[in-house]
Parts: C-alpha cells; sequence; structure tokens
C-alpha cells in the first residue's frame, strides 16, 4: 500500500498545477487534444506547452481584374473564385475585386467616359458591382451578391432579382 500515497499525491499535484490537466475555461478539449490545433492550444491557455503549433501561414493575396459581362471572367468567378472561397478558411485568402478588365477611358471636356469590351452593359453591370463593394464595405457581404449577378444570363438583368 505504501506505494499508492506517492501516486495519490502525484495526481494531486497534477490536478492542482495550471496547464498540466487542468481546463481552463473555455477549453472543453482533454488534455491529448490541446496540442492539435492552434485554435484548440488557444482556448487551452496552452500554447507555450505546444512546440509542433507553427504560426499561420500569411493569406494568399488575389486581385482578380474582370468584366462583369466576359464570359470567361463570370465562368472563373462562379465556378472557381467563388467555391474555393467558401471551402477555404477566411485566413486563407484575401480577395480584392476589379470589375474594369478591358475598358478603355479618357477625359472629354472635364468628365471621364468609359467603353467597354462588352459595350454599355458591360460598362453598367461594372459600375453597379464597383458600388455594391464601396457600399458594402465588408467582402463577405458583397462577394455573394457579386457571385448571384455573374451567376445569370446578364448582370444588369439579374439585379432586380
Amino acid at each position: 500500500m505504501a506505494p499508492a500515497a506517492p501516486l495519490a499525491a502525484l495526481a494531486l499535484a497534477a490536478l492542482l498545477a495550471p496547464g498540466l490537466g487542468v481546463p481552463f475555461p473555455g477549453c472543453d478539449y482533454p488534455p491529448h487534444l490541446w496540442c492539435s490545433s492552434r485554435e484548440i492550444a488557444v482556448a487551452c491557455q496552452a500554447e507555450s506547452h505546444c512546440t509542433d503549433l507553427s504560426p499561420p501561414p500569411a493569406p494568399v493575396e488575389l486581385s482578380l481584374f474582370y468584366e462583369s459581362l466576359c464570359p470567361a471572367c463570370r465562368g472563373f468567378l462562379v465556378q472557381q473564385l467563388f467555391p474555393a472561397w467558401l471551402m477555404l478558411p477566411q485566413e486563407a485568402l484575401n480577395i480584392t475585386l476589379v470589375p474594369y478588365g478591358n475598358a478603355q477611358e479618357r477625359n472629354v471636356s472635364g468628365r471621364w467616359q468609359f467603353q467597354c469590351q462588352h459595350g454599355p452593359e458591360e460598362c453598367l453591370g461594372n459600375m453597379i458591382e464597383t458600388c455594391l463593394m464601396n457600399e458594402a464595405k465588408n467582402f463577405s457581404t458583397y462577394f455573394p451578391v457579386i457571385f448571384c449577378l455573374e451567376s445569370g444570363s446578364s448582370v444588369t438583368k439579374n439585379l432586380e432579382a
């Protein structure tokens, strides 16, 4: 029976020592999982004990210069970029959308005139999407709307829906 007393004392010390088996408020994970991810280590205040955790990588910076009525641009945005954005963690990808693409501009008597590759409707679509981005400010708010606009037959016709 003598070995049981030191074992009991060790178990009591482990329970009372901070960071050695006592979960912190907000930590709903057993100790063997505390170093399984950065999020769990932070929640359990165990980062200093987790040597395998590396700093999160910098997000991929992506700027898409596109035209609102260009079939190839719309296909990329709707079929590839938007689904990738949905699947990746928010910290992984930083997207800048620039609905301008292959437009020409010129200053005529102090007023800017734009000529878009796919005509005046594309210029209007580009302006609508630019205004949406300017007013909404938050990418997570305006990107789903732009996806919706770009998904149908025409950006300007999809605006009402």
